[in-house]
């Protein structure tokens, strides 16, 4: 017998088989079968796109995860439909937000026995509660030359040159339209928080031209798209962003 699980964002019991993308997402486009893939497992090929997942409690799902949703749907379905768009201080927190709880999301999803949840529950629930997005997350966006949807997720170690461990990290890349989303998370190991550790950095890239850094806000306006678009295949392809946080060998 299944053991029940609780909300990835409280105590309610989860496993209410939410939609993972909102409606008006699939009403805007047919995007025909969805390829999966989870941890590390092979990829799949699923005929229904309106994806489901069971880590979140129908409450959460319907009331403050639907109110992100509603309150970022103005921006996103203007880079959805790639209309150049500004975004001041309060839409770059709105699509950060939105950002963040899809990211969390996905990460839960992963297979546990594979994968570990990088999002901690304490975290998450945090964020629910006030929108606090965690320390270490930066998040950037870019356009994607090919309308899709999808969701793909890297997990890294993080060590220093001499391969000492330092922590761990998650990057989720988000493709909704001609959207592209890029959260990179770390976290550093407790016994080292009190010293001052820079954040990792990607491969070196174009990265100043084909992304536009939205949290931490760093400037009060910010204009989508950037002036470089990722293509569907070769060097500046959405496959390179999703692989730039691999830097050294695999472990």
């Amino acid at each position: 017998m299944k053991m029940e699980t609780s909300c990835l964002f409280c105590e309610s019991p989860a496993g209410s088989k939410e939609h993972l993308w909102a409606a008006w997402i699939h009403e805007r486009k047919d995007f025909g079968p969805l390829k999966v893939t989870i941890g590390g497992s092979p990829k799949e090929i699923r005929n229904d796109p309106e994806q489901k997942i069971d880590t979140v409690c129908h409450k959460c799902n319907n009331e403050w995860m639907s109110r992100v949703e509603n309150k970022t749907k103005p921006v996103i379905a203007c880079m959805f439909e790639d209309l150049t768009i500004p975004l001041d201080r309060q839409q770059q927190t709105l699509l950060s937000n939105w950002a963040v709880k899809t990211a969390m999301v996905l990460d839960s999803v992963k297979n546990p026995e594979s994968n570990a949840r990088f999002y901690q529950k304490p975290e998450c629930v945090t964020f629910r509660q006030r929108r606090i997005i965690p320390d270490r997350i930066r998040i950037w966006i870019g356009r994607s030359s090919l309308s899709a949807l999808g969701a793909y997720g890297t997990d890294v170690a993080i060590i220093t040159p001499e391969g000492s461990p330092l922590g761990v990290g998650t990057a989720t890349t988000i493709v909704i339209g001609h959207l592209a989303v890029q959260v990179m998370a770390m976290r550093i190991n407790s016994e080292l928080k009190d010293k001052s550790i820079t954040d990792v950095q990607p491969k070196p890239g174009d990265w100043d031209n084909m992304l536009v850094q939205i949290w931490p806000i760093a400037r009060d306006s910010v204009m989508w798209p950037p002036k470089v678009t990722f293509t569907n295949s070769g060097p500046r392809s959405i496959a390179t962003l999703m692989d730039r946080w691999r830097i050294g060998k695999a472990i």
